[in-house]
Parts: structure tokens; C-alpha cells; sequence
């Protein structure tokens, strides 16, 4: 089959590298795929660096009948089976191919209600599938949405269990930063932002080392945007006299490295995300972990039986839940032996991508099918799609 990828996000976080290894295993598993993005935003550069097929658009405005164009062009050129959004913007410019009979499939993997008419509109005219991260979506979408729920399919995160394993270099990351062996080492990955929970991670962080004085707390990854918040983030360290206790690395290719050397992964996210991806890597680590309730985390894990699971925004609750993984090595050491057997059973990155390219498949066949093929929107709404 061949693909078309699209991203409209100009910033580089997990789902965007998500996406990138999505079009790498489509490439080296006999398909054909693209990944189409803004050549002046960060995700071109970062998918470049990996290797990923790249096609450049400026996908920057809801509708650009020039970007749909060349689009549909490209799709007409490479006799392409089926396009695959991921945000709003590049939904939107691809709805024209969709309604000229070329499958579009749209993931979803926020959580954040999806509010207006038109941003309705696209979902239920305007893509032949939704693919869901976690089943908290698929349930927003019917009940909030109207969404019929033979549209949605729920595919959830997983990893390359052959990068993300407990037998990795556990040395290597710490003598890069000077971390001492028997140092509680204590992980945040994700993008800086509000919905990400650093801040509250940076409070727990100073009631933990009131009682754990020789842990060191690291956040990987890079801030959105204006980097507003990373600086809030500095300064809040800073604020508390922590800059040596509580390290910020900014963006990192090495992360498989980063949790092997850790005795623990935080994951401090207070609403939006859905399947946190870096859950998923923690177990498949052999990592305990601390997570909110955010998203499909109590869905995927048990409290105590897998890590601890906490109220987002809760700092206090956040540092006795790290204090207790750091003393109880017991309940520790039990947590991560059952994570990582769930990992092993569950979130194996090829059994995703085979599940997804059934969907595809079938999708695509629907299509072939006159008397299957989706109807095409009620006239009026088009016309409201036209003038807005």
C-alpha cells in the first residue's frame, strides 16, 4: 500500500516521533509511505535526522485550496491508497481529496473536547476512520460528538521493544551527567508544556529531596511555541536553589539510555494526553513509574500493581508516591517485573503497526466499493465548510 502522512504541527514531541516511526516501518516493511510537513518547522528537521521519507508542505492554514492541490496532485502522481492526518490544520486541507474519493483516516490522541460545529463537521463527513488512542476518546467522541462508533477504531501507543528493554547501558547516562551509581535518579520525558505537569513535578521534586537529599530529577524534552513555559520551569528551580538538583536537558535522541539509567519515571501530565507513550516506554524499561490519573493510565495499569497512580496536580500526593517507589524497594523491584511482562504482552510496536495496516486495508476497500463507500456531506454542510 502507499501512504501519505500528514502533520500540520510545527513542533517536535511524541506524537510527531511517533509518526516518523510509523512511515520508517511502513518503508522497511514492503509499503510505501511519505510524511508530508511544514519544511520550516522543527518537525522536518528531527524527522530528517531519522531518516523519514519527507515531503514538504506548508500546511499553515485550515483551507489553502493551492496546498490542497498540490496535495491531490501528489496523491494522483504516486497512486497513493490512503492519506493519514494527525491535527486539525492538515485534516482540514485534505478534506477535498476525501470528498474526491481518496481515504483519509484521522488519528486522535487528546483528550480535549472538540468544540464548534466545524470541528464536528470534519469528523463526521470528513474522514472515512478516526483512529483513537485510548478508549476515554472513542467514549468522548459518541457521547460528546454524536460519532458513530463503528467509525472509531482504538489503536493504542507501543514501542520497539528491541530499543526499550532493562538490559541496556545503565552507566553510560549517568557518567555523561556526573550522577553517582547509588543516586535515586528520578526521570521526566515530555514536552515542556502547561498540560504536562512540569511545574507541579518541580514542587513535588523539592518536597521529595526535603527527605532525599541525594536525588537528582531530570526533564527531557523542549518547550512549544514561545518556550514560555520552559523558562517558568527554569525559574522555578532556580526560585528554590535546585539547578543542581534538578537538571533540564531539553530535547534527547538517547532516551532509551535515559531510563535504563533511572530508578523511576514520573509521568506528571494534569489533562490532554490520552496514551502517554512514555508510560509505555517505562515499563517496557523494566521502570517503575509514578503516574496521574490522566487519559487511559488507570486503563492500562493497576494501582500498585504496575506504579502508583496519583491526582493530577497534586504535588503533595506526587511526593509521597516518589518517597514511597524510593524507599519500598520491594514494592519497587514488584511494580517493574509486572510492568515490564505487561509491556512484553501488550505494547509490541509491530503487532501495533500490523493492527493498523488491517484497518487501513479495510478502509481502503470500503472505498473500492461503490455501495460501501462513505456518503458524501449533507449539501448544506459543505456549503458551510465553503464559506467558513
Amino acid at each position: 500500500m502507499k501512504f501519505l502522512f500528514l502533520e500540520s504541527s510545527r513542533s517536535w514531541g511524541g506524537q510527531e516521533y511517533r509518526t516518523c516511526l510509523e512511515v520508517n516501518w511502513l518503508n522497511a516493511n514492503g509499503h510505501d509511505a511519505w510524511f508530508g510537513c511544514d519544511p520550516a518547522g522543527e518537525v522536518f528537521a528531527k524527522a530528517r535526522e531519522i531518516g523519514t521519507r519527507l515531503v514538504p508542505f506548508a500546511l499553515t492554514k485550515r483551507i489553502d485550496p493551492v496546498v490542497s492541490f498540490r496535495l491531490w496532485r501528489f496523491c494522483r502522481r504516486h497512486r497513493i491508497d490512503l492519506v493519514k492526518s494527525f491535527s486539525s490544520k492538515d485534516h482540514w486541507l485534505a478534506l477535498p481529496l476525501y470528498w474526491s474519493g481518496i481515504p483519509l483516516t484521522r488519528s486522535r490522541c487528546i483528550t480535549d473536547p472538540i468544540e464548534g460545529v466545524n470541528r464536528a463537521f470534519v469528523y463526521r463527513y470528513g474522514c472515512s476512520r478516526i483512529i483513537a488512542d485510548a478508549p476515554v476518546i472513542k467514549r468522548q467522541l459518541i457521547a460528546q460528538n454524536g460519532i458513530a462508533s463503528e467509525k472509531i477504531e482504538v489503536i493504542g501507543s507501543a514501542v520497539d521493544l528491541s530499543r526499550f528493554h532493562p538490559n541496556r547501558d545503565t552507566t553510560k547516562f549517568r557518567t555523561e551527567f556526573g550522577i553517582p551509581p547509588n543516586a535515586p535518579l528520578i526521570v521526566n520525558v515530555g514536552m515542556i508544556r502547561p498540560d504536562k505537569g512540569q511545574l507541579t513535578l518541580v514542587e513535588a521534586a523539592r518536597l521529595a529531596l526535603q527527605q532525599r537529599p541525594d536525588a537528582r530529577f531530570v526533564f527531557v524534552g523542549e518547550g512549544t511555541g514561545s518556550r514560555k513555559l520552559g523558562i517558568r520551569v527554569h525559574e522555578a528551580i532556580e526560585r528554590h536553589g535546585l539547578e543542581h538538583r534538578i537538571l533540564m536537558l531539553g530535547y534527547r535522541w538517547d532516551i532509551p539510555d535515559i531510563l535504563a539509567a533511572c530508578d523511576l519515571v514520573v509521568i506528571a501530565s494534569l489533562r490532554t494526553e490520552a496514551s502517554p507513550i512514555v508510560l509505555r516506554e517505562a515499563l517496557a524499561s523494566g521502570r517503575p513509574l509514578v503516574a496521574t490519573r490522566v487519559g487511559d493510565v488507570d486503563e492500562v495499569i493497576s494501582h500498585r500493581k504496575h506504579g502508583l497512580i496519583v491526582s493530577p496536580g497534586v504535588q503533595d500526593e506526587m511526593a509521597a508516591a516518589i518517597l514511597e517507589l524510593l524507599e519500598d524497594r520491594e514494592l519497587a523491584t514488584n511494580c517493574a517485573r509486572r510492568g515490564l511482562r505487561l509491556a512484553r504482552e501488550q505494547f509490541c510496536f509491530d503487532r501495533m503497526m500490523h493492527h493498523k495496516i488491517q484497518v487501513d486495508t479495510e478502509v481502503v476497500t470500503l472505498h473500492q466499493t461503490p455501495s460501501l463507500a462513505p456518503a458524501p456531506p449533507p449539501a448544506s454542510l459543505a456549503r458551510d465548510y465553503i464559506q467558513n
